[in-house]
Formats: structure tokens, C-alpha cells, sequence
């Protein structure tokens, strides 16, 4: 067996997996079973029992990994800054309690914390990105900015004053070990922003909470996503002036800094004033810089499939290889120091660009491949791999399951399998180059197919042929982006000519995604595979590989194959589903602090009202990111209608995305505020995919799958409004036999008088609660007329505005209400037969009424 690794790299890996998803594994049973499988492993060499030898290898291997994926994840999800974290967050309340002031917002603790940085701030639209390794925590006293007096800035640096440090009113520091993402809002940050390098020890005053997570079907949990990369907290840090370095990085990181800000600089001034869109893509390429590259540019190169190409990924560091085997038998020097000199530049490149799964499994492979050679050993690539997922995976447990370990360990292993039948093709040099290149872009896309579906919820083909220009393309821009970094310090116009050719190829690399634009159905959104559809594919998978020289397994296991791959992209479910199951459906969605409800008629009909939503500056797009994946997991392809309430961000920010992708029929609107942009834009992407734009007011109807949806509000209008009001919001009631649902926006008190006449009684009613439970709506004469049996109030965990105020959830209660909440209960989803309905907390709580 060539691939000798393989055999515990494989244990590994799987046992890494099964900790991740089970870590209460009792480590007693884990230490026992890897002495027994010891003692069996060395009866099986003794008695030379090959199988049985593999078996316990394999075995323990799957037992240790398990043992450190356990204890990994752990340490990631409940690290001691979390522990802090939460003490902070209980004296907060229980101190306010005390004095009889507001209590704090849940999930949330002002604190000073100190760190390390774990890489360059990166410039956001808000500010700064941090992101650190915290190993200290001090409380603050009356103002969270306290600590801001006990700095003083030294030269370059800024220094701790221990003077002025003694008379602020911190508490003692705890040690604590984890990781934070830190924003640091307002101007300044974009001047301090050189200063906070990686490796740097910073000081700041923060606002701590956890990371945000939306509770809904089909939604990943995004707070576990951030643990498993060692983030278990993030921040607000209210001015760069607030933040203090401290220390600066070691001789070695510190060099790298330099250079890499360098590199940065010197790709702005020689690629950007060609394009900033260039000098973007370009430092993304070769330094690993993607700050600065705008999300139109990143989307369409997703949806091309070639968005790789702009990750420093192994093809970066294979060009770089190459490039030095080149130059090394251009000179004639291709012994042991040549190997030696390979290995260092190739560990310091990976150090500038910042590692990562792809980086680090890249340079590793080429370290052991050039340390082979120094050694004059040679091994197989597949056994290659093997030992460098092993040792990864053993050093960062947690990476089994990160989407770039994963992408790119999955293309390396499909671009060595077909290597081999590639090399028995008979044909022309050249005619072999392409069809090579062809064979191992359907490899990867055969291997990676279900990891797209799972990992982005999107199939691509575009990449098949795109690949062809866009690999190309990206060589051209790396080497020439590269070629400028030293030119530009002896030859200023030569570098300014070297950087527009890396222009022509970035500019080149972003037309080539146009191809989609044309054949639009060469890449399309999926929801994610079921897992006996991911296990089904690629047991069949490795079954057609291993008995492809027996026809008749060989044709099972293709068809097998195909048949998995058809129901992982055509989702032939989609289709029963679409025709409804004769009851009606109506999912308020967790959005955060905003608006979202997506209903299914009974004949399949479907409706979504709002689309949640975040400030226009988040880079977060909750229509993408939240409401999408809901929709997809409820087997929706094309929505018929969208309803807008109104034009706050809260609820149409993430309409734009949603429009995009499901092309509804029809959007329909309340009163139109002309001179709003979002809405002029939202109505400009709705037309260009087809839908009708209405303008919909109070007595305007419709029957949908035997349901009335009715219009109760807002009146048509008397003036052109010029900004967006809450009292505009459109009223919508869902009337289906004994059952009405009403949805009311963001309207206030002086419109819920009008509407207590207007509403006709219902024997049973769900009401979504007006403004988020805020005590501007939700008055005790109204909850009386409408008389609702169940609230759903929709809002954010840890928000800011104090919604839902209490006195609104007694109101609802002392009605006879059962109120839900989707900061608490999740998703809410109410199905009902027109007689009666339960309503269902994606956490687990339930209620039922007739």
C-alpha cells in the first residue's frame, strides 16, 4: 500500500468529526480503548495480520481524534473569557437592579480587556476590524472609557502610565485566555489603523456580547461557526482613541508587518491608480488582503465559481514553487541548498500572507515534497497528503470541519486521483494541457459538490469552462503583483507598467464572471443536502473508484451517484412541496431586531412580509444570510408575492437579496416615499427581475388558496410623503375560516384606534405585535378589540431600544394571550386548518388552540 498515511490520517479525520458533534466522550473510556487498540495494533504486526494491523491503527487513530476534538471544542465554546464574560454580565444587572436603574441589556458587559492581535485591523464601512487574543479583563468603573486616562502615547507607541492607572477606578485584572472581534466605530480608526499590526498587544475599553445567531430552520449557527475559528466574543470599542498599544510584536512578526503594509502600499499606488477594484483584487492575490474588496465584486465571483482564485489558497503557493524550481534550474542550483532556500521563502510567504487551512496545507505539502528532495526521498502524493491533513488536523482539531480545510483539501485529492488516468491518455502536448485542465475541474467539481451545496448553498457549472481564463488570469496577476513589490523600490514607472499588467488581469478575472449574467442557469442557490443524500454520494463515489475494473459494481455506483447528485440539485422535493398540504402556514422569522414572516397557502401559494434587516453600513446581509436559507429550506424556489410594511432598514434590508434570487411575481407596497433610495433601488432590482410593483392601501383584496388578504392600512394618501414613517406601515390581516392572522408593522397608538372598528372579530387570532412590543403601540384597548390568542413579538436578542417592554408582554398575557417572542423562542411557526392551529418555538416550545 503506496499510501501508507492514509490509513491513520483517515481515523483522524473521522475521529476529529465525530468529537466535534459528540464531545461528551469520557475521556476514561477514550484512554482505554486506545491501550487496547495499542495491544492489538502489535499482535497484528507480531503476527504480520496486515488488515487487522490497519484496523487498530485506523481504530486508535479515530479514538485520539475524537479525545482532542472533544477537548478542542470545549476549550472553543466555554473558554475562561467567556466565563468572565457572563460574571460581568450578571454584576451589570444585579448592580442596576440594586440602584433601581434600567437593567442592562442582556448578553452584553462593558469591559477593558488587553490582547494580542491576531492579524491587521482591517477598514470597515463603520470603522476597524480587531480581532484578538484576549489574556486580560478589567472591569470598569462609572464609565466604561475610564480606563482610557491611565495612557499616555510615547513616541511611535503608546505606553501603559502606572500613575495615572492608579488613580482610574479599574478592578484587578483577571487572566482569561479567548478570542474577540472588536469594531472600533468612528473616523479616527481609519488613521490608527496602521498602528494596530499583528502581534501587537493592544488595551481598549470595550462593549462585549456575544456573537449574533439566528434561531431558524435552515440557518447555520453562526455563534458556534465563530468558536470553532477561536472567536467566542465580539465588541464595540466607541473611538480609535480609545485603543492603546501597549507593546509592539516580536523583531520577527514585526518585520513582517512592515513588509506586508509595505506590499500594501506599494499594490495601491502601482495597481490601484489603474483601478481601486484592481489594487483590491491584486493585494487579495498576493498578500491575502481582502479588506478592501467591495461585496459586488465577491458575489459574482461566487456565483461564477472562481472565487478561489482570489483566496491565497495553494494555487498561489504552487506558482510560487514553481517559480523558484524555475529560477533554480535557470541558474544550474538545484541541490540541497537550493531546497533549503525553497523552504524558507516558502515559510516566510506563508507567515506575510497570514496562514490559513489552504496556506498552511499548501506549504506544508511543498516543505515535505523540497524536504524530500533534500533528503533524496520521494513519496507519493497521496501519501503526502494524507500526512499533512494528519498533522494539521492533530495541531488544529476544530479545522476538520472549516470550510477551507475541507474545499481544499477535497480539489487536492480529486486533482491526484485523476492524475493518474490522465497520464495514460495518448494525445498532443497541448491538446493534453487542456483536457487535463478539464479532467481535474470536473474532478473537483464531482468531489466538492455537496460541500458547495452544504458549505454555500449554491451549484455552480460556470466554473468548468470560467476556470480556463480565470486560472490563467490569476498566474498573470500574482506573479506581476508580486514582480511590483520590489520594482517599486528602484524603478517607479517600471512598477506603475508591471502594475497595469496585474490591472488587465484582475479587471480581465472579474469580466469572466459576466459569463453568468448570460447563462444564468449555470449557477443556482440549493438548500443544503440532506446527510443520507451526502453519505449515499459519496459511498457511491468511492465505490465507482475503487471496483471501476468490475463493470457491473462500477455502473451500480454511477448510478447511485447520480441519482444523489440529482436529488442534492434538482431537489426534486421542492416540486411535492410547492403544491401544498391543504393548511396554511405562517413563519415568523428570527431576523435579529426586525421584521420577517414568510407564509405558504394552502395550495402552495407563498407570501413573505418584510425581510428583516441591518443598518445599511453591516456588511452582514441578513436577506442572504437569514431569510434565504429559510425560504430554501421550505422548498421555495420562486416566491409569488413580497409585501413591504414600510421602508425602515429593519425590515426591507435584506429584501434587495432576497428579490434577487427569487424573482416574486408581484411586490407590493404601502405609501411610497419618493425620495427614499432604498426603496427606489429595491423597485429598480424587483422590475429587472420581472415582478410588478403595486402600491397597495386600506379595502384593497385578495383571495389566495381560498384565504382572504385583506389590506387594512394605510389609507390612500392625501401628500407625498418625503421620509419613511412607522405609521404607514401596511396592515395585513390573513382571513381563512375561523382563523385570521393579522400583521401590523410598526404602527403606533393613533392607528390601532383607527383600526379597532375596522378589524372584524375571529374566533381565533395571531397577531404579530405591532413595533417590536415597543410601548409606542400595543395600547390595552386595542389588544381588547382584536382579542388575540396567540402574540408573536419579533425581535433581537441583546437589543438596545428595551423592546419588548414588559408591560406590553402583561398586556397580551392579561388578555389571555400566549405570547411568543423570537429572541427566546426562535422562529415561530404557526399552522393551522382554518379551525384550529398550533404554534411551534424552533427551540422546542409548543401551543395548540381550536
Amino acid at each position: 500500500m503506496r499510501a501508507v498515511a492514509a490509513v491513520p490520517a483517515v481515523g483522524l479525520l473521522a475521529g476529529s468529526a465525530i468529537g466535534l458533534f459528540a464531545p461528551e466522550i469520557p475521556i476514561p473510556l477514550g484512554i482505554a480503548l486506545l491501550i487496547v487498540l495499542a495491544i492489538a495494533a502489535v499482535w497484528a504486526h507480531v503476527a504480520t495480520r496486515a488488515v487487522l494491523l490497519a484496523a487498530a491503527v485506523g481504530s486508535a487513530f479515530l479514538v485520539g481524534g475524537a479525545l482532542l476534538s472533544a477537548d478542542a471544542w470545549r476549550e472553543a465554546w466555554r473558554p475562561p473569557l467567556r466565563a468572565v464574560f457572563d460574571d460581568l454580565a450578571r454584576e451589570e444587572r444585579a448592580q442596576a437592579q440594586a440602584e433601581g436603574r434600567r437593567q442592562p441589556v442582556d448578553e452584553e458587559a462593558a469591559a477593558i480587556v488587553t490582547g494580542v492581535l491576531r492579524s491587521d485591523a482591517a477598514l470597515t464601512p463603520t470603522g476597524a476590524s480587531l480581532s484578538l487574543n484576549v489574556d486580560s479583563v478589567r472591569r470598569p468603573g462609572p464609565s466604561a472609557s475610564a480606563g482610557a486616562t491611565a495612557y499616555r502615547r510615547s513616541d511611535a507607541r503608546r505606553r501603559w502610565d502606572p500613575a495615572s492607572e492608579a488613580r482610574s477606578s479599574l478592578t484587578t485584572p483577571s487572566p482569561v485566555s479567548g478570542g474577540l472581534v472588536a469594531t472600533v466605530v468612528g473616523s479616527l480608526a481609519a488613521e490608527h489603523v496602521d498602528e494596530w499590526r499583528a502581534g501587537r498587544r493592544l488595551r481598549m475599553p470595550v462593549q462585549l456580547r456575544r456573537p449574533s445567531r439566528y434561531l431558524d430552520p435552515g440557518v447555520p449557527d453562526y455563534e458556534r461557526a465563530l468558536a470553532r475559528r477561536g472567536t467566542t466574543l465580539v465588541g464595540t470599542v466607541k473611538s480609535g482613541a480609545l485603543v492603546e498599544v501597549l507593546a509592539a510584536a516580536g523583531r520577527v512578526d514585526e518585520a513582517t508587518d512592515r513588509l506586508r503594509a509595505y506590499a500594501r502600499r506599494t499594490i495601491a499606488r502601482a495597481v490601484g491608480v489603474w483601478s481601486v477594484r484592481s489594487g483590491a483584487i491584486v493585494a487579495a492575490i498576493v498578500i491575502g488582503d481582502r479588506a478592501g474588496l467591495d461585496q459586488d465584486v465577491q458575489r459574482r465571483l461566487q456565483e461564477a465559481g472562481t472565487y478561489h482564485v482570489i483566496a491565497i489558497s495553494g494555487g498561489n503557493i504552487a506558482i510560487l514553487a514553481g517559480l523558484m524550481l524555475a529560477a533554480f534550474r535557470l541558474v544550474g542550483m538545484l541541490g540541497r541548498a537550493a531546497m533549503v532556500s525553497a523552504i524558507v521563502v516558502l515559510i516566510a510567504y506563508a507567515r506575510l500572507v497570514g496562514g490559513g487551512s489552504s496556506v498552511d496545507r499548501a506549504t506544508l505539502m511543498a516543505v515535505v515534497y523540497f524536504a524530500g528532495r533534500f533528503v533524496d526521498q520521494r513519496s507519493p502524493p497521496l501519501n503526502a497528503l494524507a500526512f499533512v491533513a494528519a498533522c494539521l488536523v492533530a495541531t488544529q482539531p476544530l479545522s476538520v470541519v472549516d470550510p477551507a480545510f475541507i474545499l481544499t483539501f477535497g480539489a487536492t485529492l480529486a486533482i491526484l486521483l485523476i492524475v493518474p488516468v490522465m497520464q495514460t491518455w495518448a494525445m498532443p502536448r497541448r491538446v493534453a494541457l487542456i483536457a487535463g485542465m478539464l479532467a481535474a475541474s470536473i474532478a473537483t467539481e464531482v468531489v466538492l459538490l455537496p460541500v458547495g451545496a452544504i458549505v454555500f448553498s449554491r451549484v455552480t457549472f460556470a466554473g468548468l469552462a470560467l476556470n480556463f481564463a480565470a486560472i490563467p488570469l490569476m498566474t498573470v496577476a500574482q506573479i506581476a503583483g508580486m514582480a511590483v513589490i520590489p520594482t517599486a523600490l528602484v524603478w517607479r514607472r517600471a512598477a506603475l507598467a508591471i502594475g497595469y499588467v496585474a490591472h488587465i488581469a484582475a479587471a480581465g478575472l472579474v469580466r469572466t464572471a459576466d459569463l453568468v449574467r448570460f447563462a444564468p442557469a449555470l449557477t443556482f442557490r440549493v438548500a443544503p443536502p440532506t446527510v443520507a443524500a451526502v453519505v449515499i454520494y459519496y459511498a457511491a463515489i468511492a465505490s465507482a473508484w475503487l471496483y471501476w475494473r468490475w463493470p457491473s459494481w462500477r455502473r451500480a455506483a454511477v448510478t447511485m451517484a447520480a441519482l444523489a447528485a440529482i436529488w442534492i440539485v434538482a431537489e426534486p422535493w421542492t416540486f411535492v412541496v410547492a403544491r401544498g398540504d391543504g393548511r396554511l402556514h405562517v413563519t415568523f422569522v428570527d431576523v435579529g431586531q426586525g421584521d420577517a414572516a414568510f407564509v405558504r397557502f394552502p395550495r402552495g401559494t407563498t407570501l413573505l412580509v418584510d425581510a428583516g434587516g441591518l443598518s445599511p453600513l453591516s456588511a452582514f446581509d441578513i436577506g442572504d444570510r437569514v431569510v434565504a436559507p429559510v425560504l430554501r429550506a421550505a422548498g421555495v424556489r420562486r416566491l409569488d408575492f413580497v409585501a413591504l410594511t414600510h421602508g425602515d432598514p429593519d425590515h426591507i434590508g435584506g429584501a434587495p437579496s432576497v428579490v434577487r434570487e427569487f424573482r416574486p411575481r408581484e411586490v407590493w407596497e404601502g405609501i411610497p416615499v419618493p425620495p427614499f433610495e432604498p426603496l427606489r433601488a429595491l423597485r429598480a432590482d424587483a422590475l429587472e427581475v420581472g415582478a410588478r410593483w403595486s402600491n397597495v392601501t386600506r379595502g384593497n383584496h385578495r383571495v389566495l388558496d381560498e384565504v382572504d388578504v385583506s389590506v387594512r392600512h394605510p389609507d390612500v394618501p392625501d401628500w407625498e410623503r418625503q421620509r419613511v414613517r412607522n405609521d404607514d406601515s401596511t396592515v395585513l390581516e390573513l382571513r381563512w375560516r375561523d382563523v385570521s392572522v393579522l400583521l401590523t408593522g410598526d404602527i403606533g397608538r393613533a392607528i390601532e384606534r383607527t383600526l379597532m372598528s375596522a378589524i372584524p372579530a375571529a374566533p381565533i387570532r395571531v397577531v404579530k405585535v405591532p413595533h417590536h412590543g415597543s410601548l409606542t403601540s400595543s395600547t390595552p384597548e386595542f389588544i381588547r378589540a382584536i382579542a388575540p390568542r396567540v402574540a408573536v413579538i419579533s425581535v433581537g436578542r441583546a437589543n438596545h431600544f428595551g423592546h419588548p417592554v414588559p408591560e406590553v408582554i402583561d398586556r397580551y398575557r392579561d388578555a389571555g394571550a400566549e405570547v411568543f417572542r423570537t429572541d427566546t423562542d426562535g422562529a415561530v411557526t404557526v399552522d393551522t386548518d382554518g379551525h384550529s392551529l398550533s404554534v411551534t418555538g424552533y427551540t422546542g416550545r409548543r401551543f395548540f388552540t381550536r
